[in-house]
């Protein structure tokens, strides 16, 4: 056998072995990086774990707050307080606890589902999407959803047209939330547009259907029928601390109506409260009715959930809160007294 052979025999050996070295270390630093990064998403979630605990318990503290001055405090044209210590109800920003902000608005500020104006629900939704000529059958299968009993409307629906749309029953009562409107018949190829241009932040389920200008939001006020440059005359207003323009449309509302009760001069005892947080992706949001004339806890909390925070409108501003140990000895004796229902 020759050296040269012998040399090629012996150099296998140490080839292989290379190879295997090779490979271990490769297969070590792909687990090396495996471990770090399980370890990097282990710390990211702990981080969002602990962001959202603190968020929530900010929330809460911000929540009891707010509840705790609507309870006790006079209701003005559009907030509730004393002087110039004063929570509004139109939906602006309020800073609360930590980096969350809060914002409370009247149901009044907003259109109502259930009891509809037709006028103005019709301009909602072909602002929101639907074509001017489907609203009205959009309508009538809203009212129809709500109402008992089997008579329909002229273009609504009852039972039987949802069966052969291969749709749920209605419920024949009146919405429970917001997305329930996706139940009624017609209405969900509009949801993409809807969503789209955030329609549900100015309708509501709750509240007994009088409007409120000086709490109403931007789309609300469109539905009403305002032109938007009005739209904005009034929000600037409002922003500045003035009322002309939501005076006038109150007294027209009272013109028009035969009873006069057609606008309401005072908020509403309902609201919805959102909360959210600085770096959030979502928002806490909730329907409240004040209960401080019933027997029971002075109000309920309806329908809690969490919302993407891009499918809502959040407020810029966050305004201080009024502070509760900075009102008059007169004002205090005047929270004392029951408030009446508005």
């Amino acid at each position: 056998m020759s050296t040269r052979s012998r040399s090629a025999r012996a150099r296998r050996p140490r080839g292989f072995a290379l190879a295997a070295v090779l490979w271990l270390l490769a297969g070590m630093t792909i687990l090396a990086a495996m471990i770090s990064q399980s370890s990097q998403i282990l710390a990211q979630r702990q981080q969002l774990l602990k962001q959202r605990a603190d968020a929530e318990q900010d929330f809460l503290s911000t929540r009891s707050e707010v509840l705790f001055w609507l309870s006790t405090s006079r209701g003005t044209q559009n907030g509730f307080g004393w002087g110039n210590q004063m929570l509004k109800v139109d939906g602006r920003g309020y800073a609360g606890a930590g980096k969350t902000t809060i914002q409370v608005q009247d149901v009044r500020g907003l259109l109502n589902l259930n009891r509809p104006n037709r006028a103005r629900l019709a301009r909602l939704l072909v602002r929101c999407g639907a074509d001017p000529a489907q609203t009205a059958s959009l309508l009538d299968a809203l009212q129809d959803y709500a109402e008992k009993g089997n008579l329909k409307r002229l273009n609504g629906a009852k039972a039987l047209e949802y069966s052969m749309a291969g749709l749920p029953p209605p419920r024949n009562a009146p919405l429970l939330a917001e997305p329930e409107i996706w139940r009624v018949f017609g209405w969900k190829p509009l949801q993409p547009s809807w969503d789209e241009r955030l329609c549900s932040e100015d309708v509501t389920v709750h509240g007994d259907g009088r409007f409120n200008a000086g709490t109403a939001t931007a789309g609300a006020l469109e539905g009403y029928g305002l032109a938007p440059e009005m739209v904005k005359l009034l929000l600037d207003e409002r922003a500045s601390g003035g009322n002309m323009a939501a005076n006038a449309i109150m007294a027209r509302e009272s013109e028009s109506s035969f009873f006069g009760t057609a606008g309401a001069s005072l908020p509403a005892r309902a609201f919805r409260m959102t909360h959210s947080a600085e770096g959030m992706p979502w928002v806490f949001r909730y329907d409240v009715k004040l209960t401080s004339n019933e027997a029971g806890s002075p109000w309920k909390i309806i329908a809690p959930h969490r919302l993407p925070a891009t499918s809502v409108m959040i407020a810029t501003g966050r305004a201080r809160l009024p502070v509760l140990d900075q009102i008059s000895e007169t004002d205090k004796n005047a929270i004392t007294k029951p408030i009446l229902p508005f």
